[in-house]
């Protein structure tokens, strides 16, 4: 009994998510947590908004943000991605996605504008206005491209 729960509490073979399960669960609207690598050695985590297109994680940040700087100096990133409908329904599963991905940082122009669009679009639903445009270009932005090395999958109801 004990490791039949286990399995269903753990990434594992039997619960792993395809990777069309995967692209589909990405593709949903979610929050992300992004992870980079401080100088001290700890991680430096915070939620993100992301577009996943074409097998990559694609963020719009703004100039200030920390993980720019860590980036440079180590662009070794993990993402993750879930979801857990237990706290509102006990018969629901978790899924979650762990992509563990090198990170490199993109500046021109054109491109940071074509991403924080589609960031905007994704999250904001088409909202605009000078208040936004202040929000998201006062600093400047940076795109953030991650391509994925390894995965972490699951979902707990499968399996």
């Amino acid at each position: 009994m004990t490791s039949t729960l286990l399995n269903r509490t753990t990434a594992t073979k039997e619960n792993a998510l395809t990777d069309e399960e995967r692209d589909a669960f990405l593709t949903e609207k979610r929050v992300g947590r992004l992870a980079t690598n401080r100088e001290d050695g700890w991680p430096h985590v915070t939620p993100i908004w992301y577009v996943w297109e074409e097998g990559r994680f694609v963020l719009s940040l703004g100039k200030s943000r920390r993980h720019l700087r860590h980036i440079a100096a180590d662009p070794h990133v993990t993402m993750c991605v879930d979801d857990d409908p237990r706290m509102t329904d006990l018969t629901q599963s978790p899924r979650s996605v762990v992509c563990f991905g090198l990170a490199a940082l993109v500046e021109e122009e054109q491109a940071v504008r074509e991403a924080t669009h589609k960031v905007e679009l994704r999250y904001l639903e088409g909202a605009s206005g000078p208040e936004l445009e202040e929000m998201l270009w006062f600093e400047g932005r940076t795109v953030v491209e991650i391509e994925p090395i390894r995965w972490l999958a699951w979902d707990q109801g499968k399996g």
